[in-house]
C-alpha cells in the first residue's frame, strides 16, 4: 500500500538550533505538525534526549533503543537524536531544559530530581533497596506508579519505566582501604546534591562535597575530593580507576536511573503512537534491566583487572555500616509517608 504522508512546513531553524536558542534563554515556539501515515505509521518530529551516560551503557541503551524497537514490533517509525556523555549540558541545565520542553527525554539518578519533586526520595534512603530480585518487583509494583503519579503532579515530568544505574554503589577513594566507618575519616567525598546522600557520608565519617559528575574526574585528579560512592559501570566508562584505588562494598544506596520526559512532548503524540511509545520504553527498559545486572559484576572485575582493590566486609564490618546507613531514616524519611515506607520494606 502507497504510504501517505503531510510533513510540516520547513522552516530556517533546525531543531539543533531551536535546542541551542534555547539553553541559551529563549523563546516560546510553536509545537511541529504531527503526522501518521497509512500502514507504517510515521511520528515526524525528532525526539532529542540529553543523558550523561555513554553509549554502551545501560542507561543509555534504554533509551536509545526505543526507535528500534518501535519500528520492529510495533510498526512505527520515530527519529530520536541522543546526545550522550552530557555534551547538551551538565545535570542540572539538562534537567531544567527538559522542564522546558527544549529537552524532550532526560534521565538521571533518583537524588538529582529530589529539588524538584520529593516523590523517590524513599529510594535514596541508606539499605532501602537490598538486592536486584527486590529492585526489579519495585519497579513493577503499583507503590511505583503512584509515586510516579505524584512526581507528576509536582514538576510536570512524566517518569518513564525506570533503569538500574548499574546496580550497587562502591565506595571509592585514591587514598587507602577502608574496611569500617572510622577508616574513612577525614577523606572528602564527591556527592550529587541528594541531602540524603551528603548525610549518609557525614554519618559515615567522611566530608561530602557536592559536585556535577563531569567535574568529577578532574576534581579527583586535583586534590579537591578523595573519592566517590558510584557503581562499578559508570568508574570504568569515565576511567575514574586512572585516579581511584581503593573500594569497600557497602551495600548502601541502589542506583537507580530515573528516566523523565517532557509532559507536552509526550501528550503531543497521537493517542495510539504514545501508547505503543510507552510500550517500547517499557520493553527497552527491560533489555536494559537485563543488561544492567550483568553488567555490575562484569565491570566489578574490569576493575579488579585495572588493580583496584575492592574490600567485601565481614559481617562485623557490615553492620557498622548498615548501622549508621538506617540510622539516618527517622532524619531523611520523615517527609515520606509511613505507608510508602511499609510497602517499600514488604517487597524485601
Amino acid at each position: 500500500m502507497r504510504k501517505t504522508q503531510i510533513r510540516p512546513a520547513r522552516t530556517n531553524l533546525s531543531r539543533r538550533n531551536l535546542l541551542q536558542s534555547a539553553l541559551a534563554g529563549g523563546a516560546t515556539l510553536a509545537m511541529p505538525a504531527i503526522v501518521q501515515a497509512q500502514g507504517t505509521q510515521r511520528y515526524v518530529k525528532p525526539i532529542v534526549v540529553g543523558l550523561n551516560s555513554k553509549p554502551g551503557d545501560p542507561s543509555y541503551e534504554s533509551i536509545a533503543r526505543i526507535p528500534k524497537i518501535l519500528k520492529e514490533k510495533y510498526d512505527v517509525q520515530l527519529e530520536m537524536q541522543v546526545h550522550g556523555s552530557s555534551v547538551l549540558g551538565n545535570d542540572l541545565a539538562q534537567l531544567e531544559s527538559v522542564q522546558t520542553g527544549f529537552i524532550d527525554i532526560n534521565s538521571n539518578v533518583t537524588g538529582q530530581f529530589e529539588q524538584f519533586s520529593k516523590a523517590f526520595t524513599f529510594v535514596d534512603l541508606p539499605y532501602a533497596v537490598t538486592n536486584w530480585d527486590m529492585a526489579e518487583r519495585l519497579f513493577a509494583s503499583d507503590l511505583w506508579k503512584q509515586q510516579a503519579a505524584k512526581f507528576e503532579a509536582d514538576c510536570g515530568l512524566v517518569p518513564l519505566p525506570p533503569v538500574g544505574g548499574g546496580g550497587f554503589r562502591l565506595l571509592w577513594n585514591s587514598r587507602r582501604a577502608t574496611p569500617d566507618p572510622a577508616s574513612i575519616k577525614g577523606l572528602k567525598y564527591r556527592t550529587t546534591g541528594s541531602q540524603a546522600e551528603i548525610a549518609l557520608i557525614k554519618a559515615w565519617g567522611g566530608n561530602p562535597t557536592p559536585i556535577a559528575w563531569t567535574e568529577t574526574y578532574n576534581s579527583l585528579k586535583n586534590g579537591l575530593v578523595d573519592g566517590i560512592h558510584v557503581q562499578p559501570i559508570w568508574t570504568y566508562r569515565f576511567n575514574m580507576y586512572e585516579v581511584l584505588k581503593y573500594a569497600t562494598e557497602v551495600g548502601a544506596i541502589f542506583a537507580v536511573q530515573f528516566q523523565v520526559m517532557n509532559k507536552n512532548s509526550l501528550n503531543s503524540m497521537p493517542p495510539n503512537i504514545r501508547q505503543k511509545f510507552l510500550m517500547a520504553a517499557a520493553d527497552a527498559a527491560k533489555e536494559a534491566n537485563e543488561m544492567d545486572r550483568k553488567f555490575e559484576s562484569e565491570f566489578r572485575q574490569m576493575l579488579i583487572d585495572k588493580k583496584m582493590e575492592i574490600h567485601k566486609p565481614s559481617a562485623a564490618e557490615q553492620k557498622m555500616w548498615q548501622d549508621a546507613g538506617e540510622a539516618l531514616w527517622p532524619e531523611y524519611g520523615k517527609g515520606v509517608d509511613k505507608s510508602v515506607l511499609e510497602r517499600m520494606v514488604a517487597l524485601r
